[in-house]
Order: C-alpha cells, then structure tokens, then sequence
C-alpha cells in the first residue's frame, strides 16, 4: 500500500514511507508542513500507471483527472490559420491549373470569357474567404468567441470553393 499526502483533493506526495511528525509529514524526498495546505494521509493500492500530476483524492477515491494540454500562443495559432487559409485559396485555383489564387484572380475582365468568369468568380471568393476568417479573429479578439485551436474549428465557417458553372 502507498501513502497519499494530500491538501485537499490535490495529491501531494505518493511514498511507501510517509513518517508524521509534530509540524507535517516527510517522506525520503521531501517535507510537508501542516502550514503548507497538508490536509492529511491515506493509504491506498495505486493503480498501474499512476503518475502524480494526473490523479486526484475525491470522495474518498482516486480519481483519474489529467491536466488540459498546454494550449498553444494564440499568435502560433492565427499565423497557422492564416497559412492554411491561404493554402486553401490556393489549392482551389490549381485545380483548374492557375499556379495559385492570385493568378486566377488576375484574369478578372480579360477578353476570354472562361478565364474571365473564373477570375471574377476567384477574386471575388477570396474576398469573401479573408472577410470570413477576420470576422472569426475579430470575435476572438473581441472576446466574443475562444480561440480556436486549429484550423479544422474554422474551415466550415468558410465560403466553399466550387467552381462556377
């Protein structure tokens, strides 16, 4: 059986060789003063895997409660929203052989009626793309909305590419 040191419901320490003393606990690694937040000590069977750090003491049982992944700086978030936005735009244009959106867009007006459509069609859903995701990062900013953690929470808030009759 090992031994809990708890404050709470948080676990402090796990140890087979827990000794109470008059101002807190010890164990061969450390020392837990009652002022520290020491609540008290329970023994139990630890189950396989156990790591402190991802169990805590409630009800009288251990309950499994890993820590949320660290989320990533929002500026990383954004800048790999953005690329992917772009990427999107992109890759949309080169499936009728434009080398990315930009390029398609510079056919907007010209005198062939196809390349004409096509380009007005991407200027104009590029548009539309980059108005929609700075609403998205607008709201976020503003509070309004949590920071999406990719790219995947935001393409459906997208206009879809399809390209015109």
């Amino acid at each position: 059986m090992t031994k809990l040191i708890l404050a709470d419901a948080l676990i402090c320490a796990a140890s087979d060789h827990v000794v109470e003393e008059p101002w807190g606990y010890r164990t061969p690694e450390a020392h837990f003063p009652f002022t520290s937040g020491v609540t008290g000590v329970v023994e139990v069977e630890l189950p396989e895997g156990f790591r402190l750090g991802e169990w805590r003491w409630e009800s009288g049982e251990l309950v499994y409660a890993p820590p949320p992944p660290p989320q990533r700086p929002a500026e990383e978030v954004r800048a790999e929203i953005v690329a992917a936005t772009q990427a999107r735009l992109d890759a949309f244009a080169r499936e009728r052989n434009y080398d990315d959106i930009k390029s398609a867009c510079d056919y907007a007006g010209c005198s062939v009626d196809r390349f004409s459509i096509e380009g007005t069609y991407c200027r104009d859903v590029r548009a539309e793309t980059w108005a929609a995701l700075y609403a998205v990062l607008e709201e976020v900013q503003a509070g309004d909305r949590p920071m999406p953690t990719g790219f995947a929470d935001i393409e459906d808030e997208l206009p879809p590419l399809v390209w015109p009759g």
